[in-house]
């Protein structure tokens, strides 16, 4: 049977690209973590590693692998930890998606904060406004915008957020007034190819669906803000994804209260059998304090 530091010295291997470089992260030397890896796949009956005299890679076999022990490795560190036999940091690879305006506004500044906190931590960043299946997609967390659907994922409040209807002055100077709801139909959307049915409130309180006339769809929402500040058209953008933007007045908001469910708050989700719960519990501390800073 395999040992710990077997799979301690392939999750080396893998992580620093190299036998040499991996002995050096173990303070081993390369004969001894060629032999834990031979020994490894001997008992697996299978290739972990592919090997050749430019780099090194793990086989289809060897990423699955991989991605399972890390895991089971972290698990098991943190339960070291909780009963006093682990004076170690936090470590090992968390994967995290996220939309882009998250990403970029709140993650990116602040993210040297938590490389100095937490070294031993390698994220992998899924950065994208498309919806990702955080079980399917191997995602340890996730940050996400809006309403929650019923996953059974665990999820807790990151911060309040409602998402509101704006464009730039130099748009509306060039365009006629708006000045109630039936006149947005006279006017231009920018938007993600899912806002083109927008549900909006009429003067007298019902709920409508109006469908956007839509200049262009944009995929990413980071490209979409730039797109409204260029003045191509009216969007439905998260406060928080825009608050410089309408402190500096490089956007404005366009018919307050008029969408009918403005509520989008920021939330953390992670799957409830993660065993990364020492890593996520980490970052969660991080994301929020990095809205709570902003």
């Amino acid at each position: 049977m395999y040992t710990i530091n077997e799979l301690e010295t392939f999750v080396a291997i893998v992580e620093n690209k190299g036998v040499v470089s991996a002995a050096n992260a173990l303070n081993i030397s390369p004969a001894t973590v060629s032999h834990r890896l031979s020994k490894l796949e001997r008992i697996l009956g299978t290739v972990l590693v592919f090997r050749d005299s430019r780099n090194v890679r793990p086989s289809a076999e060897g990423e699955e692998f991989y991605q399972r022990v890390g895991d089971i490795l972290a698990a098991l560190y943190d339960a070291e930890f909780a009963i006093g036999a682990r004076d170690s940091g936090i470590s090992g690879r968390l994967r995290v998606t996220l939309p882009p305006w998250v990403f970029s506004l709140y993650i990116l500044p602040n993210l040297a904060k938590f490389e100095q906190q937490y070294p031993k931590v390698v994220l992998d960043f899924l950065v994208t406004d498309h919806f990702v299946n955080v079980v399917d997609d191997a995602q340890d967390v996730a940050v996400r915008v809006g309403t929650l659907a019923n996953s059974g994922l665990l999820a807790r409040k990151i911060t309040h957020n409602r998402r509101i209807l704006c464009a730039s002055p130099d748009y509306l100077r060039l365009h006629s007034p708006i000045k109630d709801v039936q006149m947005l139909s006279e006017h231009r959307f920018v938007c993600l190819p899912w806002q083109k049915q927008l549900k909006l409130l009429h003067n007298d309180g019902n709920v409508f669906t109006f469908n956007a006339n839509t200049r262009f769809t944009i995929s990413n929402s980071d490209n979409m803000t730039q797109a409204l500040q260029a003045g191509h058209g009216i969007g439905i953008k998260s406060e928080l994804a825009i608050k410089r933007c309408l402190a500096s007045g490089a956007l404005v908001e366009v018919l307050p209260n008029v969408l009918a469910a403005p509520e989008a708050p920021v939330w953390f989700l992670r799957p409830q059998n993660s065993l990364a719960t020492r890593k996520a519990e980490a970052f969660f501390d991080f994301v929020k304090q990095a809205f709570n800073d902003n």
